[in-house]
């Protein structure tokens, strides 16, 4: 069998029958089309052993696919996009992939002007949808990246991510994403100071309760702190992700303001009960302590959120 006969079963969509016939040829000939045809028919394979949930499989089929790249010539790129989206297919399918350690391997060097540019997208005809902007190949491993950072923000992972983020704030440095994970970064490196004034900047051109939450972590004035807070839960429309917020302003008006810190209380517990949540000994303990106060009411709440933000600027 030939090669040109392999990529027609590939072609056909014989994928393990092409698979299996030129693994003995390129095992005695690592030609330009034997090296070609073993690279696209194990990309097949992996991408049949994700959809069968062989995850583990297709991990080492990757790590093949890898020791191949190099030697293919790629002059079209497809070989690298590729393998690019093998690895954001893999992150999603194998919970202990890293893609930290996979973009410290491959190196941000290697990455082209086309991983960077995203694109739209192409809604079904009648389903009412309208296109959307798509983020970059290129930016979702930077998204990938920052989430195994938030998961364990240490110094040495920072570190692994600071050329990826580099190049991403170089090329779009007005781009809310790549502000927002520099921000983490300076406070991950105890820069707090400059993490505070790229939050200062988002918020001046964005209002998502993430980043007056996460602005809010790094203050320490008592009342700049909880208008901060205010402002995350009056930004965030769906009540189940308020919790932490309202959680953290009760925690803070405890003791200044029992009436309104009960008030945040019984909304976070309401909504953790209603989900079906358990309430840790953290908020058993606060209730407890705030059992006998009459909360405030959501009119008069909502009066102190206003007064507060007024008071206290961003």
């Amino acid at each position: 069998m030939t090669v040109k006969e392999i990529f027609e079963l590939r072609k056909q969509g014989r994928i393990e029958e092409a698979y299996e016939a030129i693994r003995p040829m390129y095992a005695v000939h690592k030609g330009k089309y034997t090296t070609l045809c073993m690279f696209w028919t194990a990309s097949d394979m992996l991408k049949k052993k994700l959809q069968e949930e062989h995850a583990d499989e297709a991990s080492k089929i990757f790590s093949a696919l890898l020791r191949l790249q190099p030697s293919i010539d790629d002059r079209d790129g497809k070989v690298r996009q590729a393998v690019l989206h093998h690895a954001l297919r893999l992150k999603e399918a194998l919970p202990g992939f890293s893609m930290l350690g996979f973009m410290e391997k491959y190196g941000v060097e290697r990455l082209a002007d086309a991983d960077w540019q995203g694109a739209m997208s192409t809604p079904q005809a009648g389903n009412g949808e309208r296109p959307h902007p798509l983020p970059s190949t290129a930016q979702r491993l930077l998204t990938h990246c920052f989430h195994e950072i938030q998961q364990n923000p240490t110094v040495d992972l920072v570190l692994k991510v600071m050329p990826l983020l580099q190049e991403a704030v170089r090329r779009y440095p007005r781009d809310k994403h790549n502000l927002r994970y520099m921000a983490v970064v300076y406070t991950i490196m105890g820069e707090t100071e400059k993490a505070m004034m790229l939050y200062r900047q988002l918020l001046s051109r964005y209002h998502d309760s993430y980043l007056y939450a996460e602005l809010a972590e790094l203050t320490t004035e008592p009342g700049p702190k909880a208008a901060l807070l205010c402002q995350a839960i009056l930004h965030q429309r769906q009540e189940k992700f308020c919790q932490g917020y309202r959680l953290s302003l009760a925690l803070l008006l405890a003791g200044r303001d029992d009436a309104r810190a009960a008030h945040e209380l019984q909304k976070c517990l309401a909504t953790r009960r209603a989900l079906g949540y358990a309430v840790t000994r953290d908020l058993q303990q606060l209730e407890q302590r705030l059992g006998s106060v009459l909360p405030a009411t959501d009119s008069q709440q909502k009066d102190f959120y206003q007064r507060m933000i007024a008071k206290y600027p961003v």
